[in-house]
């Protein structure tokens, strides 16, 4: 089924009109799905369009200050101001993520340009300390320095712009999703608008796609995001009115179209390393410090039942792609038989475990099972997991493959981001909370991941365990 088609389907339940029966049959819109991994083409599109704008922008700018910079101060060469005033130009707008730029419009690319001559204004104040010019058309020539970038760097990108755009190299792939004169109001607008940079796909794989259904109810939108438009990194939403009421999205223009953007940072390539820099990171730091406890566990759990010492779980993993969850062994080896009696002769045992998928006092846990989990020591070997990459520190929990229907309409949202040993449900509840609730704290984390909210997780990991709160 393509995205066109499930998103329509979506629609039509949200409303209460019945479901188109074949899910075969053709629709409107491209054929399109969400290119997964979201890593590929649209990257090196991405990094070859951002390179030549920074190459064309340190060149315009380098060629700017070498025959300005020697006239305003009166002879003197000040390389090293000019460098500076080069790279502080270029650095400020990689923050701004100014490179490639796509989507912006020409008052968004001037803003930007303006932000970045301020940042690098302190070069030229350095330069004409050390070499105060010695004239008035020196002086006014070193003031005109900064303003005179600007308009130079704009007219140097539509250069470059351009001449990408000649040799077909221009621009991303984005489907546009939607149906009737709205969907052909932004594609006409994206074809006419070449410079935004995004390029209206017929048929195939994308990891951007603009959802082209203006005043749709909120609540709808919300499931077309975590539902048929999970997997595409960006989706940029069409509006009538600019709004920023969804908790990973800010509105900007696409020409004369409002749209919100939704940026998935868990899927951005670089925002992926970075994650996983930090968890091979903190697990080589760790795992020098746990071996003599891993070693102690591993004894005590040996000792006190018999059974293997290691428990390895099949759970979802990325993608809802299965994987085996290590853990210490704290449960009877006929755990899941005590656990069927149970709950066939207790009808209230059997009503907490539907809500909480866990139990109180679970016939299945071991008497060393018991501490183990109070203190989460059960899910050290999981550092296993983290270092083959198929877990992270941080991080939704693993599910397991029956729990998918109850995680509905969410489960791709929450299965694009690595499981984790530590996350937000981890310190906000835990066996406190009800299996709904853990899916919507899942899917917050997901929503707001950030580095910062990860090294935040991690410090309140330590507070939860010490003071053992939320474990059964």
């Amino acid at each position: 089924m393509t995205v066109t088609q499930s998103v329509i389907d979506e629609t039509l339940r949200h409303t209460g009109a019945p479901v188109q029966a074949d899910p075969g049959a053709e629709t409107a819109g491209p054929v399109v799905r969400a290119q997964a991994p979201t890593t590929g083409a649209l990257d090196r599109r991405t990094s070859l369009n951002g390179a030549a704008l920074a190459a064309g922008d340190a060149a315009a700018l380098w060629l700017l200050l070498g025959l300005t910079l020697p006239a305003a101060l009166g002879g003197q060469a000040g390389l090293p101001w000019q460098i500076g005033f080069v790279c502080t130009w270029v650095i400020a707008s990689l923050t701004l993520r100014s490179y490639p730029g796509f989507g912006m419009d020409v008052s968004e690319r001037l803003r930007r340009s303006v932000i970045c001559a301020c940042a690098a204004l302190p070069s030229l104040i350095g330069a004409a300390v050390e070499f105060p010019p010695d004239s008035v058309p020196g002086a006014v020539t070193l003031l005109l320095i900064a303003p005179l970038s600007v308009p130079l760097v704009l007219l140097t990108q539509s250069a470059v712009r351009g001449l990408l755009r000649a040799a077909n190299r221009w621009g991303v792939d984005v489907a546009v999703i939607g149906d009737g004169e709205a969907a052909a109001t932004v594609t006409d607008t994206l074809r006419r608008d070449w410079s935004l940079g995004y390029r209206p796909l017929d048929s195939g794989d994308a990891n951007l796609a603009i959802l082209a259904m203006p005043n749709i109810p909120y609540a709808l939108r919300d499931r077309l995001l975590d539902g048929p438009l999970a997997r595409f990194r960006r989706v940029l939403v069409m509006v009538t009115q600019p709004a920023s009421d969804t908790r990973w999205a800010g509105s900007h223009q696409l020409g004369t179209i409002s749209v919100l953007e939704v940026r998935r940072r868990h899927l951005e390539p670089g925002d992926l390393r970075q994650k996983r820099a930090l968890d091979l990171l903190i697990a080589a730091l760790l795992f020098p410090f746990f071996t003599p406890l891993l070693l102690i566990v591993a004894l005590v759990v040996a000792l006190d039942s018999r059974g293997p010492v290691l428990y390895g779980a099949t759970r979802l993993g990325w993608r809802g792609r299965p994987f085996t969850c290590w853990k210490f062994r704290t449960m009877h080896g006929d755990g899941e038989q005590k656990l069927a009696e149970l709950l066939a002769r207790d009808p209230q045992a059997r009503a907490y475990y539907e809500q909480y998928h866990k139990l109180p006092s679970d016939p299945r846990v071991t008497r060393a099972g018991h501490f183990l989990r109070q203190t989460s020591l059960d899910e050290l070997p999981q550092l296993l997991n983290v270092l083959t990459g198929e877990m992270s520190l941080v991080g939704p929990r693993p599910y397991l493959q029956r729990e998918v229907p109850d995680m509905n309409p969410h489960t791709d949202v929450i299965l694009s981001c690595r499981p984790g040993i530590t996350g937000l449900w981890q310190v906000s509840g835990r066996s406190g909370t009800s299996f709904q609730g853990r899916v919507q704290l899942d899917l917050q984390y997901v929503r707001r991941w950030s580095p910062w909210l990860d090294l935040t997780l991690l410090v309140a990991t330590l507070d939860v365990v010490v003071r053992r709160r939320g474990a059964l």
